[in-house]
């Protein structure tokens, strides 16, 4: 079919939605092939309905695209075919055309209340009253799964599903009464209210320092020995291709220490190893790691010679499209290793998209095989018959579990938390901390602006959470600090001490944190490595190079319990240079400013001028 007639069925099938009338030939959903003619994936009287790739995110298993009619119970079988019809081809006034997902959730939390209804004798969506619609309600309060209620999220998804069959079921024979016209779906899942404890700001938990430590080198680990698995790997395939049968290949393979188990395991793992380091080091989401194509990564030079590393790749959250994410160089190490194990999947994929070209070149699957051909991360489908495709989300999150496991880690990955600890980790950069991402945060802490003027399509999301997080740990320092019996030092630390002591509303620990809030953004805080600086200006270099010592006697900064052990390492290390007899003058009296300084720190953070005189001796 060419684009002009498949875009003049499209219309029809339109219309035909408008006007509650399809034909059970209308074209419902299809997609262009690489010739410009068009595949007609659905026609409106199929049980099944399969929609295009182009409405997912990479990555989404090819079960989730099909809206199976069949398990619609018969007597909403017609409603529910013109409902979805509209709400794919129309859309729902005021709202943005929904993507592929949100019709398959549609489609999901609909199938739930018909099948509901159905099972409680009700047969039109007409005969359902909001009295019925508040069983409902409660009836999927009263669900549990592993013994614990749905999560209000999964309760808002159902009413919301109940919500959009109201409004696209007004255009049908059989329309449906709002089903709860004095409340909505949010209020009734319980995510409304000041009191809602959903409403917090961050509801990933973050991946702790104990696993993604750990995780992270193994990774690094993984990565080195790269040449050696793949080198290993592509020996046995030569020795394949010279018609080597495994009677020759095993007994090699164990000489070396390997076997072919071991052999596809360590291949697993590398790709595994790949993905947790562009994962941790760039922020981007498992839709979006998916999404990644060959060639992806490139490198730019700034005015002043810094080398900048971008991934290039597809941002489906918030409907941006093609995105870039500022990365570093390991991260291109990750992306070669991931394109060099990919290789074989790849050519495998090449020779089917030839075959099919030989016989048919306007078979449908030479797009679709041509698609996944480009992609970076490939694994062969064991259910479709041995079939080669792109990792899915689903399976990208059960590789990082198994990759964990193998690291001696027990955690389950979920599928946003490294975007949510990669903010919190870039965010903690800003304040001096920089965690095992030492090399790769080096450009966190220039100028935003500049970065976004290098490359105008950088993930801009990503930065708003990078900023939140940082709001959120210089909130939480200055809660700290305003806490009655919290230790500080430094010469702004006093200021901190005189406030919260004629302060009424910092004498409780809701007080605190409302003060914290009001008073984060009008507080400079920068990290000193030593010491919180307060200052507003720039031009001073306490805590770096050699003066290590000189933020404790300035009046702009703060030292908490957090910086102690570094203060005593310092004061340990001085005391070693006043005992070298070769230091000077000079010298020694500068090492008798600094311990004095040390001193002074920590007798304020709360150690014992004994504790200090034992060390001394």
């Amino acid at each position: 079919m060419n684009e002009a007639a498949f875009r003049a069925e499209q219309l029809k099938a339109l219309r035909g939605a408008e006007s509650g009338e399809l034909a059970a030939n209308a074209v419902i959903t299809g997609f262009r092939l690489d010739d410009g003619s068009y595949h007609v994936l659905s026609r409106y009287g199929d049980p099944v309905w399969t929609l295009p790739d182009s409405l997912f995110a990479a990555g989404t298993k090819d079960s989730k695209k099909k809206l199976n009619f069949e398990r619609v119970p018969a007597a909403f079988r017609v409603t529910m075919r013109a409902c979805v019809a509209r709400y794919m081809l129309v859309g729902i006034e005021g709202r943005v055309r929904p993507k592929g997902g949100t019709i398959r959730n549609f489609f999901e939390g609909t199938y739930s209340y018909l099948a509901w209804l159905d099972e409680r004798g009700i047969k039109r969506l007409s005969s359902a009253s909001p009295l019925i619609a508040q069983q409902y309600v409660d009836y999927c309060r009263a669900i549990t799964r592993k013994g614990k209620a749905l999560s209000a999220g999964t309760l808002m998804g159902r009413y919301v599903a109940v919500e959009t069959l109201h409004f696209l079921s007004g255009h049908t024979a059989d329309p449906m009464p709002h089903p709860w016209p004095e409340s909505s779906a949010k209020h009734l899942a319980g995510l409304t209210g000041q009191n809602n404890p959903h409403l917090a700001e961050a509801k990933t938990t973050i991946i702790p320092d104990a696993v993604l430590g750990p995780l992270f080198q193994a990774a690094v680990e993984w990565l080195d020995r790269a040449d050696e698995i793949i080198d290993r790997r592509d020996q046995i395939a030569a020795w394949k291709a010279q018609g080597r049968s495994w009677y020759y290949i095993t007994p090699r393979l164990k000489q070396a220490g390997w076997t072919k188990g071991s052999v596809n395991e360590a291949v697993r793992h590398l790709q595994s190893a790949s993905m947790v380091i562009i994962l941790v080091t760039s922020g981007i989401r498992v839709s979006e790691l998916c999404s990644l194509e060959i060639g992806c990564a490139y490198t730019q030079v700034g005015e002043h010679g810094d080398r900048f590393h971008w991934v290039r790749g597809i941002s489906y959250k918030t409907g941006a499209g093609p995105c870039e994410w500022l990365v570093a160089e390991l991260t291109h190490r990750a992306i070669a290793v991931a394109e060099r194990v990919a290789e074989p999947l790849r050519a495998r994929l090449k020779d089917s998209v030839d075959a099919l070209l030989a016989d048919n070149p306007r078979d449908h699957d030479i797009t679709r095989l041509s698609e996944h051909a480009k992609r970076l991360f490939l694994a062969v489908q064991m259910r479709k018959n041995n079939r080669v495709g792109t990792l899915s989300s689903i399976s990208v999150i059960d590789r990082l579990n198994a990759f964990a496991a193998q690291c001696g880690l027990d955690w389950h990955f979920a599928p946003h938390q490294f975007r949510r600890t990669f903010a919190v980790y870039a965010a903690h950069s800003a304040f001096g901390d920089l965690r095992y991402l030492r090399d790769h945060f080096k450009h966190w802490s220039l100028d935003m602006t500049s970065l976004y003027a290098m490359n105008r399509e950088q993930d801009a999301e990503l930065y708003d959470e990078v900023g939140s997080a940082a709001v959120s740990i210089k909130t939480d320092l200055l809660e700290h600090w305003l806490e009655p019996d919290a230790i500080l030092a430094g010469g702004a630390s006093e200021p901190v001490r005189a406030f919260r002591a004629k302060n009424e509303a910092v004498k409780t620990e809701a007080g605190r944190a409302e003060m914290a809030k009001s008073v984060s953004p009008l507080v400079n805080i920068r990290a000193t490595g030593v010491a919180w600086c307060t200052a507003d200006t720039g031009g001073c270099n306490g805590g770096q190079g050699a003066e290590k010592t000189r933020c404790g006697d300035c009046g702009n900064a703060v030292i908490d319990e957090s910086r102690k052990p570094i203060w005593q390492g310092i004061y340990a290390q001085q005391l070693e240079l006043r005992d070298l007899p070769d230091i000077g003058p000079g010298g020694q009296e500068r090492v008798e400013r600094d311990i004095a300084r040390c001193r002074k720190v920590l007798i304020d953070l709360g150690a014992a001028e004994e504790e200090l005189d034992d060390v001394a001796t």
